[in-house]
């Protein structure tokens, strides 16, 4: 059994918000990840209330696959996470 993939994560200071810098450096670390990395996949674990961070990864051609309950511990709490996806063409 292989694994080949990784996890994609993403934060802009919020005086950079809204400029298509992180889209810029998401769309590339992708890149890097399928070509010289040649990773198979990537994934991009989102809270369920972060809807600039779906919007970006949906805007770089990342899918929606699935919600994973309780998969996250943050703020005291088990919390659920939206998990989109890249497979390498």
């Amino acid at each position: 059994m292989t694994f080949s993939g990784g996890r994609i994560g993403y934060a802009l200071h919020n005086q950079h918000w809204q400029k298509g810098y992180g889209k810029e450096a998401v769309a590339e670390a992708l890149q890097i990840a399928f070509h010289p990395l040649n990773y198979h996949r990537v994934e991009a674990h989102i809270n369920l209330d972060n809807s600039p961070s779906i919007k970006l990864a949906e805007s770089i051609g990342l899918e929606y696959e699935c919600t994973r309950k309780g998969f996250i511990h943050e703020f005291g709490e088990w919390t659920d996470n939206l998990i989109y996806y890249k497979n390498a063409e």
